[in-house]
């Protein structure tokens, strides 16, 4: 998965979360939202290793 599209799916994943505010399902979307970002964050080129 390309970075972009983790952060995507992060995004859909939230703005479902707000529209079932008040769901037990809530909590599985924000955990779902939760992984597809740091799944972002570990895609990104690390640059400022590569100076040294």
């Amino acid at each position: 998965m390309k970075r972009e599209q983790a952060i995507h799916s992060a995004r859909v994943y939230l703005a479902e979360a707000r529209n079932r505010r008040g769901e037990r399902f809530f909590w599985v979307l924000l955990a779902w939202a939760a992984s597809a970002r740091r799944r972002a964050a570990a895609l990104q080129p690390r640059a400022q290793l590569e100076l040294f």
